[in-house]
């Protein structure tokens, strides 16, 4: 399942790129992280709950980020594992200044998911993908937008 799209943040990009290296930061824009904690530089573990339709559950997995280039890009690779399946995925992100004040960040990317969780839908499980993305990026404006 490809997945892109952009968001604009009311803030200069030095202070966005700052914001997304934070590990807090990295828990408000991936959708249903409960914990996350950095095991190397750049790689971190979690567990994240997360539910569509009716197939819901607990997944662990990493998250790494790759091909850093500050405070323009970098990629992020996951995988979890859980009851209701897996998935796997990357994505680049890539940060554009607008104007001295204002950032947008542009995602694009591809996941994999496998198991019970498959089942529900490809059309059913874009639509929950990109609220929770939405809900994360509105999120992760009120830490950037926070000076």
């Amino acid at each position: 399942m490809k997945l892109s799209g952009s968001h604009t943040f009311n803030a200069p990009r030095e202070r966005v790129w700052t914001v997304l290296q934070d590990v807090e930061a990295l828990r408000t824009i991936i959708p249903g992280v409960q914990s996350l904690e950095e095991v190397e530089p750049n790689t971190y573990k979690g567990v994240a709950k997360i539910g569509v339709a009716n197939i819901k559950g607990e997944y662990t997995g990493t998250v790494r980020m790759a091909d850093i280039n500050p405070p323009q890009s970098y990629r992020l690779i996951g995988e979890g594992r859980g009851r209701p399946g897996h998935v796997k995925g990357e994505a680049v992100i890539e940060l554009t200044e607008e104007a001295p004040n204002q950032t947008t960040l542009h995602y694009n990317g591809d996941m994999q998911i496998g198991g019970p969780v498959a089942s529900v839908g490809q059309r059913l499980i874009e639509g929950a993908t990109k609220m929770l993305v939405n809900q994360g990026f509105k999120a992760l404006a009120k830490k950037v937008e926070q000076g």
